[in-house]
């Protein structure tokens, strides 16, 4: 019985944590959405009217051939990240009185708003498969392989917000140089092109940034049934290490987080 003790409060510190980030979540949700009429459905509308804007002006006017289905394939998963680490720069910040009146695990804040920005993306996700369906895109065996690419974006953007979040609380420029530096990512991801367009010389932008081969691995998959390349573990290497990074830095720097902000 003695011993059963530790193990028992443990469960039940992991079920108050997980409660906890539930419940900011659904705060975070339902403010997000305070007195609009559509709600959830507004995540949509940015990818999508993007992917037809690009998709008329580098497909249609610049005859590239780049397909709204194409584009949109990188989108969804491209928004779900840029809006996750956004968020998650200002989220110790924000939350600064929470902080400084209440004890309670610090990681539940950057967990909550990527979680919040992770559910909207899996609502969107029928959409998406929706319209690729339309457009001849079905299943395939290659879809086994989404729970990876997926749980790897997921890693990699849980450990930036982290990193982010922490350091921003000390040094406020950050939240604004994250926004200039997730505008250069994007064009340095295969997003609005295909990863093999990018010339021999370059492409080790496409590795050193962990996000391309994730990016070419959802389009490759739900466009032509084709599985992750090789180039997909050098990512899942970066992004072990951004999650490390990002941890260890929350957890060097929480104890001061109520003297900065």
């Amino acid at each position: 019985m003695v011993q059963a003790r530790p193990t028992l409060t443990a469960t039940r510190r992991w079920r108050s944590t997980a409660e906890l980030v539930a419940a900011l979540t659904g705060r975070d949700l339902q403010l997000r959405y305070q007195g609009s009429v559509f709600g959830w459905a507004w995540s949509l509308v940015r990818p999508l009217a993007l992917g037809l804007i690009l998709s008329f002006a580098l497909g249609k006017v610049l005859g590239t051939g780049i397909t709204a289905e194409f584009l949109l394939a990188g989108l969804f998963p491209w928004f779900w990240f840029q809006s996750s680490v956004q968020a998650g720069a200002g989220t110790f910040v924000g939350n600064g009185g929470l902080l400084k009146k209440v004890r309670f695990p610090r990681a539940v804040l950057p967990l909550s708003v990527v979680l919040g920005n992770t559910l909207q993306f899996l609502f969107s996700l029928p959409v998406l498969v929706g319209l690729l369906l339309v457009n001849g895109h079905g299943p395939s065996t290659a879809w086994l392989a989404l729970p990876i690419v997926f749980a790897l974006q997921l890693l990699l953007t849980v450990g930036l917000a982290f990193f982010v979040g922490s350091v921003t609380v000390f040094f406020r420029d950050l939240e604004h140089i994250v926004d200039v530096l997730l505008n250069l990512v994007f064009y340095a991801t295969p997003i609005i092109y295909a990863a093999d367009r990018v010339p021999d010389s370059y492409h080790w932008v496409t590795i050193v940034n962990p996000l391309a081969p994730i990016a070419e691995s959802w389009r490759g998959i739900l466009l032509d049934g084709d599985w992750p390349n090789s180039d997909l573990a050098y990512s899942a290497g970066l992004t072990v290490a951004a999650l490390v990074i990002g941890w260890l830095t929350f957890r060097r720097l929480e104890d001061s987080f109520a003297d900065g902000i």
